[in-house]
């Protein structure tokens, strides 16, 4: 409209002067900060035993039909960091006692677990009100007291980053989507339900994580349940011997035999080394990976709430940064105006 009547030199670059010094405005047009993707962690290279590192969330609440009644449970799932492969626990409750039930359940029937990961207390507030009481979990001291005697060390995500339990968070709703297909507007009893949560396990540990070839000649793909339940349906491993029980063995046969077994042990993880790991790099790939601008101490931000309006958002200002192992920024601690510290990533963050 100007322009309509006089000509300005740089016009267009004082308009935008201007509308940045719009609060509004700079709100509405502020886009996410991006980072790098990181690098596997550790936990997930390693060839270590199903369930050995795990993750766990929680899901729910599921109706069911108790006695002429209608109650909520819950399920809590449990992802291998390396397999891959699920384990579903049905609880009544979200008390202390309920959840432990179920831990130990998990450990009795999958083994010894080293570390578990798990959201942030603080993040379950935001996603619902009956997620809540798994903060009084942590804080209980029964809980407490059972993970320190069994070894287990609890690792924590970052706050407001739920992508950081990427490995678990995306199977629940591989869980969930079944599970609402089944059920519909059904109300079954919690046997019956428990019933459909462990075929439903079973589904999605049978999905492929390699290639599926369209060639019959093609090798199988690899799934999650070839780890669970090795060799059980490849008559080609040699676990049980049975071959060995009806004739004389020798010291030297079995010798030869065992060592026959650990290497197509080792051609098995070399398949998940190089099929599936392999895989994942592909995926998590920036076009630009060094076109990303990092966050400082004291940048003024606009940290991202519920609310899908940003006007709504809090402003606050970077106290503290934490620094990944390929050194840049992955999580932050951030000053808002109500004078509370929230740590959340750095890629949830508007700069």
């Amino acid at each position: 409209m100007i322009r309509k009547r006089f000509w300005i030199p740089k016009g267009r670059q004082l308009v935008k002067k201007v509308i940045n010094k719009c609060l509004i405005c700079k709100k509405y047009s502020l886009k996410p900060a991006e980072q790098v993707t990181a690098q596997l962690p550790k936990d997930r290279l390693l060839e270590n035993p199903p369930f050995e590192i795990s993750g766990l969330d929680f899901a729910g609440p599921i109706l069911y039909r108790c006695d002429k009644e209608v109650r909520k449970a819950y399920f809590t799932i449990f992802t291998c960091a390396v397999t891959r492969g699920i384990h579903l626990e049905l609880v009544s409750s979200m008390s202390t006692k309920h959840f432990l039930l179920a831990f130990r359940r998990f450990i009795s029937r999958r083994g010894g677990c080293s570390v578990v990961y798990s959201d942030n207390a603080k993040s379950f507030k935001a996603a619902s009100k009956d997620l809540m009481y798994f903060s009084k979990i942590l804080k209980d001291s029964e809980f407490k007291d059972f993970i320190s005697s069994r070894g287990i060390t609890w690792k924590f995500i970052v706050e407001r980053a739920p992508w950081w339990g990427g490995f678990y968070e995306r199977l629940v709703k591989s869980v969930k989507d079944p599970l609402r297909k089944i059920l519909g507007r059904a109300l079954l009893t919690f046997e019956e339900l428990s019933t459909i949560l462990v075929e439903i396990e079973y589904v999605v540990n049978s999905r492929p994580l390699t290639y599926v070839a369209d060639g019959f000649s093609e090798p199988n793909p690899l799934t999650p349940l070839d780890f669970l339940q090795y060799g059980r349906k490849d008559h080609d491993f040699p676990l049980h011997f049975a071959e060995l029980v009806n004739k004389a063995s020798s010291r030297e046969s079995l010798i030869k035999r065992k060592k026959y077994q650990t290497t197509l042990l080792k051609h098995f993880w070399i398949k998940w080394k190089e099929q599936y790991l392999l895989d994942l790099k592909t995926v998590h790939h920036f076009k630009s990976p060094n076109a990303h601008k990092e966050v400082k101490i004291d940048d003024v931000v606009l940290v991202e709430g519920s609310s899908k309006s940003k006007l709504l958002w809090d402003l606050g200002t970077i106290q503290e940064t934490f620094q990944g192992r390929d050194g840049h920024i992955r999580a932050c601690l951030v000053k808002t105006k109500k004078g509370t510290f929230s740590e959340t990533s750095a890629t949830h963050i508007s700069l």
